[in-house]
This record gives C-alpha cells, structure tokens and sequence, in this order.
C-alpha cells in the first residue's frame, strides 16, 4: 500500500505507521480515513485543539495502541505534523483570494488486487464491494463526514431557505459522492481523480462557508484572545491571523 500524497519521507512514514497501527484495533482506520478526519476538523467553523479531537476521532484505542507515554508522544507528533500541514492547505487567506484553485492534496492509500483479494477472504463481501469499498476517495470521505458527525453540534446545516443553505449542501453532497458504488462499471482512473479534485474543492468551500456563517457566540469572552499574529490556538502552527482568525 503506497500513499499518493508528496510529504517528507520522515513525516510521511511516522503518520502512515501511526495510522495502520491504529488500525489493528479499528477496522475504519487508515492513513486515509485519518486524513479525511482531520481535513473535515479543520474544514468547520472554529478551532478544535487536539485534546478535543484525537478522543473524538479514536476514543480510548489512541491510549490502548500506545500505552508508553512516550510511543504516544511521538504519535501525536506524526498526526500533529499531518494536522499542521492539512492547516496550511486550508488557509483561509489563500482561499479567499483564489477559491477556485485546488489547494488541498489529500492522502490516498494505493491499494492493490491482493488487497481486494483479502477482503474478499476475510468475509468482509464480494469482489465488486472490494473494488468499490478499495477506491481512492472513500476511507477519505468516510473520514470527513466521521468529523461532521462527531461535532455536529458545529456542524450546523442551514435551514433550506438560508443564504448559502445549497452552497452548503452541494459541497457536502460531492464529499459524499466519493462513496457512491460504481454499479459494476469499469474503473475510470481519469474520472475518478477528477472526483476526488470535486470533493477537495467542496471541502475548501465548506471551510470559506465558515468564514462567512460562523456562530456568534451569544455572550462576550472576557478572556484575551489571540493578538493576530500570535500562533493560532487550534495547534496548526499558523499565526492566527492565517488560521481561524481569517473570519475576523
């Protein structure tokens, strides 16, 4: 299994390594599904910290998998260094000033026919459900509308009459066509890139949606907010201004 995404080699084998070991106790995870995860996080309309969604997105299996404080340091390392890239690509700045350039390169695990044919072996269905279940995209999809379900209560959708309520809903439509079955049509590679590059896109318009639509908290902070330069809260690495606080 290969990752199609360009990462320094150190980063990217720490995060794949991660990933897969998480695996081995949830069936959902991979690189892919994490990434996917991740990007639907950062996607929506305020700065999670990763205390908040690494138990959101793995429960107790993060401390079962890596028990030893520090394996488990350097774990969060490797989906912090992933997070801390996911964050650049989603700038709002960026996006704001050309949303329709494709920013956004998600991490996609190549799988090949032995991987399809295990899948078939272990029960988990047929040969046409592993070639469809197997697709680039999926695990990615899967991941993201995981992150809008665990934070629902960010994830509001807007009434049907609201402004930008069908900006909205096409966006999330076209990350959830990702895991349409292909009907037993011959794969497409060209067609089924080009629907990946269509839900990485709705993805960076769910994220500048935000900017426009995020809640108002409904009393005044009196703790001190970030200055604008001062690095952003949610652990990106961006200062704030660059981050979370380009809706400001």
């Amino acid at each position: 299994m290969a990752s199609q995404v360009a990462e320094p080699e150190t980063a990217a084998s720490d995060f794949e390594k991660v990933c897969w070991r998480l695996g081995g106790f949830d069936g959902r995870v991979s690189p892919e599904w994490v990434d996917g995860y991740l990007t639907g996080v950062l996607a929506g309309p305020r700065a999670v910290p990763i205390e908040q969604w690494l138990p959101a997105m793995l429960g107790d299996n993060f401390v079962r998998v890596f028990a030893d404080p520090s394996d488990a340091r350097q774990a969060q390392r490797a989906l912090a260094s992933r997070w801390r890239e996911l964050a650049q690509q989603l700038d709002a700045e960026a996006l704001l000033d050309d949303p329709h350039t494709l920013y956004l390169a998600p991490w996609l695990v190549d799988y090949e026919d032995a991987d399809r044919d295990a899948f078939v072996a272990q029960g988990h269905g047929t040969a046409q459900q592993a070639a469809d279940e197997l697709r680039p995209g999926v695990a990615w999809s899967r991941g993201f509308l995981s992150a809008t379900r665990d934070f629902a209560a960010d994830w509001v959708e807007p009434a049907a009459g609201a402004p930008d309520a069908a900006r909205y809903r096409d966006a999330i439509t076209c990350v959830e066509a990702l895991q349409q079955p292909s009907s037993g049509v011959p794969a497409d590679a060209a067609l089924r890139d080009a629907q990946i590059d269509d839900a990485c896109l709705a993805a960076q318009a769910l994220r500048l949606y935000w900017v426009d639509h995020a809640p108002k908290p409904s009393t005044r902070r009196v703790e001190a907010q970030p200055g604008r330069n001062d690095p952003c809260h949610c652990g990106s690495g961006l200062k704030f201004k660059k981050c979370h606080g380009a809706s400001r």
